[in-house]
C-alpha cells in the first residue's frame, strides 16, 4: 500500500533550503554534514519522494567513502584533482536535497500564495512565477521537437546528433529559441492576467499556514545550527 505524502509549508521548506546554504558557507563537521543528508531522506521520504532521495543520499555515500578511504592522503597532482572533485561534489548534495524538497509535491499556486503572505515583493513573485513555469514548458517543448524528428527518420539516436551538428542546429536549437520567445511573452502576459502583478490583496484555494510538521522541522534546524555553534 502507497503512504500518503506529508505535506510541508512552502515557508518551511525555504528555511531547509537556506540552511543547507548556510551548511555549505560554513563547512561544518562532517558528521553533522552526514546526519543533515540522513535527515534530507527522512523528509524527502515523508513527502512523496523517496526515489530522489534514496539516489541522493547513495551518491552521498559513495562519495563521503571514496574520500574518506580511497583518497585520504593526496600524494600528487591527479589524486589532488579527484579529491577536489569528490569533495566539491560532496559539498553540493545537501543543497540539491534542499532544493529537490522545496520543489517536491508543492503546486507553484502554493508557493506564490506563501510568497504574498510573507509580503514578498511584486517585482520578485512575477519574475519568479514565470520562470518556474518556464522550465518545464521548455523540457516538453523539447521532448515534442525530439519526437517530431524521430518520426521523420532524423536523429534517431544521440549519436546522429553528434555527427550531424548542422542538422542539430536547424532541427533543435532554431525551433527551440523560436519557442522560448513565444512561451516567455505567453508565461508573463497569463501571471499578468491572474492579477500577479496586482498591489491589492490577493486569496488562495491553499490553506497557508505552518502544522506540526513544520515547527518540528525548523526544530531540527536550529537543532544543526545549536551542534555546529557548540
Amino acid at each position: 500500500m502507497k503512504l500518503k505524502a506529508i505535506k510541508f509549508d512552502p515557508r518551511s521548506k525555504l528555511a531547509t533550503v537556506m540552511c543547507a546554504s548556510f551548511l555549505l558557507m560554513l563547512r561544518v563537521d562532517p558528521i553533522v554534514e552526514a546526519l543533515f543528508v540522513l535527515m534530507m531522506f527522512f523528509l524527502l521520504t515523508l513527502n512523496g519522494g523517496f526515489k530522489k532521495g534514496f539516489l541522493l543520499s547513495l551518491l552521498y555515500s559513495v562519495i563521503f567513502c571514496l574520500e574518506r578511504f580511497l583518497f585520504k592522503e593526496i600524494t600528487g597532482p591527479l589524486t589532488a584533482l579527484f579529491s577536489f572533485f569528490l569533495a566539491a561534489n560532496r559539498l553540493l548534495i545537501p543543497p540539491i536535497m534542499g532544493a529537490t524538497f522545496a520543489a517536491n509535491n508543492n503546486k507553484m499556486s502554493e508557493w506564490i500564495a506563501a510568497m504574498k503572505k510573507m509580503k514578498v515583493p511584486t517585482f520578485i513573485v512575477v519574475p519568479f512565477s514565470v520562470v518556474c513555469r518556464f522550465f518545464p514548458v521548455l523540457i516538453q517543448d523539447f521532448k515534442e521537437i525530439r519526437r517530431a524528428m524521430k518520426f521523420r527518420g532524423i536523429g534517431i539516436n544521440s549519436m546522429d546528433l553528434v555527427k550531424h551538428p548542422l542538422l542539430t542546429l536547424e532541427y533543435i536549437i532554431v525551433p527551440i529559441l523560436v519557442s522560448v520567445e513565444n512561451t516567455s511573452v505567453e508565461l508573463s502576459a497569463a501571471s499578468l492576467v491572474r492579477g500577479l502583478g496586482s498591489f491589492n490583496s490577493h486569496t488562495s484555494i491553499y490553506e497557508i499556514k505552518f502544522k506540526l510538521q513544520d515547527y518540528l522541522l525548523i526544530l531540527l534546524l536550529i537543532l544543526f545550527f545549536a551542534i555546529e555553534v557548540i
